[in-house]
């Protein structure tokens, strides 16, 4: 009953994620770390990889996740779903090698050197990279997720993206913080 209940909220999520923002949590509605789910999973479905990002016309698309949080257990929930036509499958990413194929990358926790090396080997790969801290977009990741008042919100690195080959609708950039 608890994976049916969580199968049916993601789409409540996604739906308040982009029609309204999204307010704190309450008793009633899902956590901040559902919440940071269901809007990286939007920007699987709201951003344009190059097309040499996929070997096949009907390659899956991989959300490669390094390190653990909260986020990180809510983004399993995800597996299989699909994104631009194309199945999620999650992959965990533990070294160097396991970069190969990613199309978004989820840093969970706090930053640390591994992390950091992660990050510069993949600045001129089409991987969106996406993590939970305010700082994270301008530090040359793609995207910053965080939480303000009581609010998630996030913020593109836009030369971050067009630098990887990643294009953004304009309805994510609509909702997005554009640092400058």
């Amino acid at each position: 009953m608890e994976h049916r209940r969580a199968t049916v909220k993601m789409p409540c999520v996604l739906g308040l994620c982009l029609a309204f923002g999204i307010s704190a949590p309450s008793a009633a509605g899902p956590d901040e770390a559902e919440i940071k789910a269901a809007f990286i999973y939007n920007f699987a479905k709201f951003v344009e990889w190059p097309s040499p990002a996929f070997s096949r016309p009907d390659a899956v698309l991989n959300l490669c996740i390094s390190g653990h949080d909260a986020v990180e257990s809510e983004l399993r929930q995800l597996e299989g779903r699909e994104a631009q036509g194309r199945r999620l499958r999650l992959r965990p990413v533990t070294s160097q090698a396991d970069l190969e194929g990613c199309h978004v990358l989820y840093v969970a926790g706090p930053e640390n050197a591994p992390q950091s090396s992660l990050l510069q080997s993949l600045e001129s790969e089409a991987v969106l990279t996406v993590a939970d801290r305010r700082d994270f977009a301008r530090q040359g990741g793609v995207i910053s997720l965080f939480v303000e008042g009581s609010r998630v919100q996030f913020a593109v690195n836009l030369s971050a993206a067009q630098s990887r080959g990643l294009k953004f609708s304009a309805r994510l950039l609509q909702l997005a913080r554009v640092p400058r």
